[in-house]
């Protein structure tokens, strides 16, 4: 006689798993910013803390529309991929108009306007990348990892792994690179939908890949 087993436990377990499936992704991925025309940087300073995170007015338009305040607790967290001092916390920054500066302010990509009263807040890529180290980002399409004689020119090499490499020179969404063994070339830093392709590593010699 075959032994009879009970259908409820297993319903249950379903009803409990189901949801969790259709929910969680089984490999989730961050997801890239755009990367604007710069990055604004909230300073630590004892001194500042309260006019950067307290008393930082966030409007719809440069002193219009009032949105609130702009809040460390919803910034979308930028550390993995800008390797920036840790006196600073980086804000993507969309556009500028004077000295208001449109801001990405949550994980949802809503932009809102902002007016900065310290000094060196706002810093264009041009000046981000002057002398740093970058890396390519993990998770890419294969044509990102390449090196290019030129932008938009012909592929010199690709990207076994992800390397370190100098930057040398900035001009448009293309980076003028050096690596180890002295490879160089032209490396895309920000894709055709203005999404960051590359991540800035703390200052480090060129060595090594991860």
């Amino acid at each position: 006689m075959r032994p009879r087993f009970s259908l409820l436990p297993i319903a249950v377990v379903l009803s409990l798993l189901l949801p969790l499936l259709s929910t969680t992704p089984l490999h989730a991925a961050r997801m890239r910013p755009y990367a604007g025309i710069g990055v604004m940087l909230l300073p630590l300073s004892p001194s500042l803390v309260q006019e950067a995170y307290g008393e930082l007015p966030l409007y719809d338009q440069p002193a219009l529309g009032r949105l609130g305040t702009l809040s460390s607790a919803t910034l979308p967290r930028l550390d993995w991929i800008l390797g920036l001092a840790p006196r600073n916390v980086p804000v993507m920054v969309m556009a500028r108009r004077g000295e208001w500066l449109r801001v990405t302010y949550d994980d949802a990509g809503r932009e809102g306007w902002v007016r900065p009263r310290w000094r060196n807040a706002f810093e264009t890529w041009d000046e981000l990348f002057a002398d740093r180290n970058v890396r390519p980002l993990p998770g890419l399409q294969e044509r990102y990892y390449r090196l290019f004689s030129r932008p938009e020119g012909e592929p010199l090499a690709t990207l076994a792994s992800r390397p370190l490499f100098r930057v040398g020179m900035v001009d448009g969404d293309w980076l003028r690179v050096v690596g180890a063994q002295d490879a160089a070339g032209w490396l895309r830093w920000r894709d055709e939908d203005g999404r960051m392709l590359v991540g800035l590593e703390p200052e480090q010699g060129v060595s090594g890949e991860r």
